[in-house]
């Protein structure tokens, strides 16, 4: 049953759980793993072996656009300039056996950066989250982190910090590593982060951008490679981008985000084997999402449920309502176990009937989210006794004297001074005279 009746008695603050079982998403998805969270909360809607460790391949680069902003997002149009150990190309099995993670390969997505070439950050982003540039993850991560090991430690130790404990990254932009991992849940996480960012959110959603001529080329234009994003087979008008990834090795991967004007949500697919699949199967999840029907539970009912507090110096306990009943909304997959809190206010009395006196709140199991809260209003005037009365009007009395007490000490204070002052005035004068 969604929640317990119940009458509170003598207390200041209280929580009853109430236990409510989600219902997932039923989605038929080819991808290997998949997940769809809800973007703002990061509830999971549904999941489909969501923790189980997979290789990410491009899709690493949000991660790296993620920390890179979180580090310097106010400096999009400091200028950087390339090196040539952020730009070191080698075919794929040298750079596999004897090279370091990082180290690119003959072949891979690039922008085409040359040694000594000056481009700002902002540029650098648009074509690691654009067109998946190989070469502008290592130029980025040797910005951020003076280096591309120390990036990638950084980048980790950040992960970790924001509770994503299933990945580890060797590298900034997703080539193949064995050590190089994460999970469709991490990813989707990672993406929910992100879109948190002004920067990020503008960029993953750019379909064209145009980079100025820099020191070394002439001006390019990058196309957005998620085809979401774009007319044609797979355009999809509610998405807001994010990353495509494809090697042999990790299939066809895809974390996308879409919005409508109820839901804002967040789906990765991983492991795909078909490229217009991964596209179809991000589309299945987020129609489920966006079709899905908020139910109504009545929570606490008006006139039904009251809620008692006893008050120092009052005839009878205070007795509290609703004002209306406090019903709740919400989708059935994000269902999850709640708590109702009682807050009441600093009360003085008396206090009167149909006074505000405190409020209900509907928060989630660890208080940390407030879901709904309704105020609770007094149902009849709460008295003082005659007792309470006699001890206020004892303790105004004793304020009084304190008050006259403190006045007489001043003036016998000031007196004195007045005294002293003039005692040392006569005896000035009587030098004078002598």
């Amino acid at each position: 049953m969604f929640y317990k009746r119940f009458l509170s008695l003598f207390f200041l603050f209280f929580t009853t759980p109430y236990l409510i079982w989600a219902q997932p998403l039923k989605v038929d998805v080819s991808a290997a793993t998949a997940v769809l969270i809800n973007g703002e909360t990061g509830e999971v809607l549904f999941e489909k072996n969501a923790h189980k460790f997979c290789f990410p391949a491009s899709t690493t680069k949000l991660a790296t656009a993620l920390f890179a902003l979180s580090e310097k997002g106010a400096m999009l149009d400091q200028r950087i300039v390339a090196s040539a150990e952020a730009l070191g190309c080698v075919a794929p099995q040298t750079r596999r056996s004897k090279h370091p993670s990082h180290r690119l390969e003959f072949g891979g997505t690039h922008m085409g950066i040359k040694v000594g070439e000056e481009l700002s950050f902002r540029d650098l982003l648009y074509g690691l989250m654009l067109i998946s540039a190989n070469d502008a993850a290592n130029v980025i991560a040797e910005y951020v982190g003076g280096s591309v090991p120390a990036f990638m430690k950084k980048l980790n130790h950040f992960l970790q910090e924001k509770g994503l404990k299933e990945t580890h990254f060797s590298n900034p932009h997703g080539l193949p590593c064995k050590h190089h991992k994460t999970t469709a849940y991490d990813l989707a996480q990672m993406a929910r982060l992100g879109m948190k960012i002004p920067a990020f959110r503008e960029i993953v959603k750019t379909v064209r951008y145009t980079k100025p001529a820099s020191n070394k080329q002439p001006e390019t234009v990058f196309v957005q490679t998620n085809a979401l994003m774009k007319p044609g087979a797979h355009f999809y008008p509610k998405a807001l981008g994010i990353k495509t990834g494809y090697t042999v090795s990790a299939g066809q991967n895809l974390v996308a985000a879409a919005a409508d004007e109820n839901r804002f949500l967040i789906a990765v697919v991983l492991g795909c084997t078909d490229y217009h699949q991964r596209y179809k199967d991000t589309i299945a999840l987020f129609e489920a999402g966006f079709n899905e029907k908020k139910v109504s539970r009545t929570v606490l009912a008006k006139g039904f449920d009251l809620f008692t507090k006893k008050i120092k110096g009052a005839k009878a306990p205070l007795q509290a309502a609703l004002g209306e009943d406090f019903v709740f909304e919400y989708f059935p997959s994000e269902e999850k176990e709640f708590k109702v809190a009682l807050n009441w206010k600093e009360l003085r009395l008396p206090i009167a009937k149909g006074e505000l006196v405190g409020e209900v709140r509907l928060v989630t199991q660890d208080g940390k989210m407030l879901l709904k809260s309704a105020p609770l209003y007094a149902t009849e005037v709460v008295e003082r006794t005659l007792f309470y009365r006699f001890l206020l009007l004892l303790n105004q009395i004793k304020i009084l004297l304190s008050h006259r007490i403190s006045i007489l000490l001043i003036v016998i204070s000031i007196f004195s001074l007045l005294i002293w002052a003039f005692h040392g005035y006569s005896m000035k004068k009587k030098k004078k005279l002598i």
